[in-house]
C-alpha cells in the first residue's frame, strides 16, 4: 500500500470514528487544588470525564475521574463551601462502582470507592472491597489481614 494511500485511509477512520480517537487521549487529572464554589466551575472540571464516558462507556479511568469529582465536591459541602453537591455522593458511589466493575485492579479507583463506602455507612462493603484488592494484588506467598 502506498504512503498516499494509507494516508488517506487513516484520515478516513478519523473522520469517520472520532469517537475512538477521544476515548484513547489521556484524561487530565482532576484538580483538587481548587474550590469549586458555583456548579457551573465545577461542571467544567468535569466536563472531560462525562465526554470521554459518552465517547466509551467502558472507560475506567473516565469513570474514575468523574467519580473522585463527586466525591471531592460533597467533601466541599460538607465544609459548607459547595451548596450544589448535595446530591453528589450518589453519584460518586456510582462512577465509582462502574469504574472498579471496568477494572478492579485499578487501585485509586477502589481507594475511592472504599472511602465513598465509609461516608455512606457502608463498612462491611467497604471492608469487602478492600479484602478483595488485596487478595488480587498480594504475592501469593505473603498472607495479609486487615486491622
Amino acid at each position: 500500500m502506498s504512503t498516499l494511500r494509507l494516508a488517506a485511509l487513516l484520515v478516513c477512520a478519523s473522520i469517520l470514528f472520532p469517537h475512538q480517537a477521544a476515548a484513547q487521549q489521556a484524561l487530565p487529572a482532576f484538580d483538587q487544588g481548587r474550590l469549586y464554589v458555583t456548579a457551573a466551575q465545577f461542571q467544567r472540571a468535569i466536563d472531560p470525564y462525562q465526554a470521554a464516558i459518552r465517547a466509551n462507556a467502558r472507560n475506567a479511568r473516565a469513570h474514575y475521574w468523574l467519580g473522585f469529582a463527586y466525591l471531592f465536591a460533597y467533601r466541599q459541602l460538607r465544609v459548607g463551601v459547595a451548596p450544589y453537591a448535595a446530591d453528589y455522593l450518589p453519584r460518586a458511589l456510582a462512577s465509582l462502582r462502574e469504574a472498579v466493575r471496568l477494572d478492579a485492579e485499578f487501585v485509586p479507583a477502589t481507594l475511592a470507592l472504599h472511602d465513598a463506602l465509609v461516608l455512606v455507612g457502608e463498612h462491611g462493603e467497604a471492608d469487602a472491597l478492600l479484602r478483595g484488592l488485596f487478595q488480587r494484588l498480594r504475592p501469593a506467598a505473603l498472607p495479609y489481614t486487615l486491622p
